[in-house]
């Protein structure tokens, strides 16, 4: 079965195909290589767009390794 991780990932690459969604620039610094960070995972469409960076960052805020 599908980790709600992977569920979320795939309705936001879906919404991306579909037109429905747009990825954002980095919401830190702009950046326009983003990930889509899911805070909870039960609500796949509230993300907030990060680049690698500002995604490991607040992964590492997080978990208090920052």
């Amino acid at each position: 079965f599908p980790s709600h991780d992977n569920k979320a990932r795939r309705k936001v690459r879906h919404e991306i195909k579909m037109g429905r969604m747009i990825r954002q620039p980095c919401e830190v610094c702009g950046e326009i290589q983003v990930h889509a960070h899911h805070d909870d995972y039960d609500k796949p469409l509230e993300v907030k767009w990060l680049c690698p960076f500002h995604h490991r960052e607040h992964h590492a805020k997080a978990t208090g390794e920052l």
